[in-house]
C-alpha cells in the first residue's frame, strides 16, 4: 500500500505478531465452508423435481458463492502459512467462481492499491453517481461480477487477456495466467460434455450454475464492502465499511465483514481481523450492524445522488480518531 494512504497507529511487534499465519485456522473455517455446501447440494440434488428445488437451488448457490472468500483470503496469501497448501486451494476454489489464480491476485492486488480511485480501482463495478437501474442489473443481480470475470478468464484462455488483465498481470507472469484459463475452460466444458453424455442437466446445475444461484448473495456481499461510500479518498475509512454479522456468518465470510481493518491492513490474516478491530476501533467509524444496514445506506445513497451527483455517505469519525485530509492530486 502506498504511504499515502491513511493508516491507524499500532505497535510495530504487535502488528507482526497480528500477521503471523496458521494452517489449522484455514483448515477449520474451510471445512465449515466444505460442510455446508455439502449438506446444502445434498439438500438441492434431493429437491428436484420437487416445489422445494427453487429455495434449495438458492440456498446452495448463496453458500457456494461464499468460494469468493475462500479464494480471496488465498489470493493475499494468508488463507494458510504452507504455501502449497495455499496455492491448491486457491486453484480448486477460483473454479467454482471462474477466478483463475493469477487472474484474482493482480486484479486484487490493484484493488488494494487504488481502492475507490475512479478509472484506477479494476473493482470498482459502479462509480458515483449511480443510477437504480445499473445499481440492480450490475451489482444486486450481479451481472457485472459475473461477467467481468468469466469474460476476463475466456479471453486469457484464448491469449487476448482483457485491458484490466493486461495491465495488471506481470509480463512474467502472464504465461501462467494463460495456462490457468485454459485449464479451468477445458474443465467447464468438461462438465458440459459430462452432462450431454449423461443426457442430465445435473453436472451443470451442480458445478457451473450455483455460481448464478448465489448472485443475489454475492451481489449485497460487493455492494456493502464500499458503494455509496467516497471515492478519490486515500482514507479506507471513508471509502469501505465494517461491519458487525453474527458468527455463523463471520466464518462463511473469512471475517470480511471487518473490511476497513483488511483494507489498512492486507497482510493482518482474516483470523485476527476481529483482535485487530478491537485496537484500532478509537481510530474509525462506527462499524455498521450488519448487512441490512449497509444496504440501507447503499439505498439512500442511491437516492440522494439522483438530485446531488456529489453525494456519498460520510462517516462520522470518534472523537479519539485521527483526521486525514490528505490532497489526492499530490499522489
Amino acid at each position: 500500500m502506498s504511504d499515502h494512504w491513511y493508516r491507524c497507529e499500532i505497535d510495530r511487534e504487535l502488528l507482526k505478531s497480528l500477521s503471523r499465519r496458521t494452517n489449522w485456522h484455514g483448515l477449520v473455517y474451510l471445512l465449515y465452508f466444505v460442510v455446508l455446501l455439502v449438506i446444502s447440494g445434498a439438500w438441492a440434488v434431493q429437491s428436484l423435481g420437487t416445489p422445494w428445488s427453487i429455495p434449495a437451488f438458492l440456498l446452495y448457490g448463496g453458500i457456494w458463492v461464499f468460494a469468493t472468500s475462500v479464494v480471496h483470503e488465498t489470493s493475499h496469501g494468508t488463507a494458510f502459512r504452507n504455501r502449497a497448501l495455499n496455492e491448491t486451494v486457491l486453484f480448486i476454489f477460483g473454479f467454482m467462481v471462474q477466478q483463475t489464480p493469477s487472474l484474482l491476485r493482480y486484479v486484487h492486488a490493484r484493488h488494494h492499491s487504488h481502492t475507490a480511485l475512479v478509472g484506477e480501482d479494476p473493482e470498482i463495478i459502479l462509480t458515483n453517481p449511480m443510477t437504480w437501474r445499473d445499481f440492480i442489473i450490475k451489482e444486486l443481480i450481479d451481472l457485472g461480477s459475473i461477467w467481468y470475470f468469466v469474460k476476463a478468464t475466456a479471453a486469457l484462455a484464448i491469449g487476448r487477456p482483457t485491458q484490466d488483465a493486461a495491465d495488471c498481470i506481470p509480463a512474467q507472469g502472464m504465461l501462467r495466467a494463460v495456462i490457468e484459463a485454459q485449464v479451468y475452460m477445458l474443465a467447464y466444458f468438461g462438465v458440459i460434455l459430462w452432462s450431454l453424455m449423461a443426457q442430465s442437466w445435473l453436472p451443470v446445475l451442480m458445478l457451473i450454475l450455483p455460481r448464478l444461484f448465489g448472485a443475489p448473495t454475492h451481489g449485497v456481499i460487493l455492494a456493502t464492502q464500499h458503494f455509496g461510500m467516497a471515492q478519490d479518498i486515500p482514507d479506507h475509512r471513508h471509502t469501505t465499511r465494517t461491519m458487525h454479522v453474527n458468527p455463523a456468518l463471520r466464518l462463511l465470510y473469512w471475517n470480511m465483514n471487518y473490511h476497513v481493518e483488511h483494507h489498512m491492513f492486507p497482510m493482518v490474516p482474516y483470523h485476527n481481523l476481529p483482535r485487530l478491530h478491537q485496537l484500532i476501533k478509537n481510530d474509525l467509524p462506527k462499524p455498521n450492524s450488519g448487512f441490512k444496514d449497509g444496504l440501507k445506506e447503499v439505498f439512500h445513497s442511491l437516492k440522494m445522488q439522483l438530485d446531488d451527483p456529489n453525494y456519498y455517505i460520510k462517516k462520522e469519525l470518534p472523537p479519539t480518531a485521527k483526521p486525514y485530509n490528505h490532497n489526492l492530486s499530490s499522489i
